[in-house]
């Protein structure tokens, strides 16, 4: 399994890959109101939003805690489509409803869950664009298409929406078309990417890949116990808004400590050593229970075929102010140590997102 995952994730960062992103949740939000609405619901502007362009979108509860993340996109003046994660779909469309019909029952918007009508599938890799021009039927060069941005074509004989986002931190699309012509897509893309040794990946190497460049994973980085600020995502969180769902929570004392748990990265000083997820920095000193304190996690652990080493990615106390230190972590194994850095291990410029 490991090895079929490497040969995946290199895949994709030597030349392109395929993924299968049907089930990504595709929410509708429509109407005079649109952009308000999702003003509240995510932490970030999102009606400054042009349409044609795509915005990465933070979704917090009442106690400021973060929920779910993705991209929108705006359609046009009064329609937006909220990608969620694949086991928040249902969610997601329900906790927008229960804000329109409980609370802003006045507002004029109108949503659906679109996501099984859709088929959707990603190309990643330094090739991904050549794929698609061979296909033809949409221009993707990067002064039609720049990153962040979407565009209509059509592709393999269907009407597509093709999305110039990515997971991975290469070069990516990511094409939409009716769930009917999902299967005569797929097959078209292998067909175009044959010359370029494109290769299906799956969520494993997905792993990988996000966690090399340091994106979090919904359910992997969060708990129900964590921020955006904890994420290093405060960029993400507006400055400009009078409120949005989560505000007022997140200025609560304890949640701006300055002794919050924040994300990092860990690299081991074996580089063939894995730190399981779930394993704690602890130090000498003694909690209540008379036990070692704990001062941090591992929230995501896999090995880098890039790299040729394990990565990790933890949420540590007061973490980025402790980049080159050592921590040690409690195993199955017994202890073992691993270095403070900064959780992008790969191409912190984006110069391959950009290509």
């Amino acid at each position: 399994i490991e090895d079929a995952v490497s040969r995946e994730a290199l895949r994709v960062r030597m030349s392109v890959g395929l993924l299968d992103a049907t089930t990504l949740g595709k929410i509708l939000v429509k109407g005079p109101d649109a952009g308000r609405f999702l003003d509240m619901i995510y932490t970030n502007l999102m009606s400054s939003l042009r349409p044609g362009r795509c915005r990465y979108g933070l979704m917090c509860n009442e106690n400021g805690f973060l929920i779910d993340d993705g991209v929108v996109a705006r359609l046009d003046e009064d329609t937006f489509i909220c990608h969620t994660t694949t086991g928040g779909a249902d969610h997601v469309h329900a906790w927008m409803e229960e804000w329109l019909q409980c609370e802003w029952w006045g507002w004029n918007v109108y949503t659906a869950n679109l996501t099984d009508q859709y088929a959707q599938i990603g190309i990643a890799g330094p090739d991904a664009r050549k794929v698609i021009e061979r296909m033809g039927g949409v221009d993707v060069s990067t002064e039609a298409l720049p990153f962040m941005s979407w565009t209509r074509g059509t592709l393999a004989g269907e009407a597509a929406s093709v999305y110039r986002i990515s997971f991975s931190g290469e070069l990516s699309f990511e094409v939409a078309v009716p769930a009917s012509g999902g299967q005569r897509l797929w097959d078209a893309i292998l067909e175009a990417g044959k010359g370029f040794q494109i290769e299906p990946y799956g969520t494993e190497a997905l792993h990988v890949l996000r966690a090399e460049k340091g994106f979090i994973m919904i359910g992997d980085e969060t708990d129900g116990t964590v921020t955006p600020q904890d994420l290093g995502l405060d960029w993400a969180v507006s400055k400009k808004k009078r409120d949005f769902i989560g505000k007022r929570a997140q200025e609560r004392a304890f949640l701006t400590s300055p002794y919050r748990w924040k994300m990092v990265g860990l690299e081991t000083a074996d580089p063939k050593a894995r730190l399981p997820s779930g394993s704690h920095a602890t130090v000498s000193r003694k909690n209540s229970h008379g036990h070692p304190t704990a001062i941090g996690r591992i929230t995501s652990s896999y090995h880098s075929p890039i790299l040729d080493r394990t990565i990790a990615l933890g949420l540590v106390e007061r973490g980025p102010e402790r980049l080159g230190e050592t921590l040690e972590f409690s195993t199955t194994a017994g202890r073992v140590a691993a270095r403070v850095v900064s959780p992008v291990f790969l191409d912190p410029e984006g110069k391959r997102l950009h290509a």
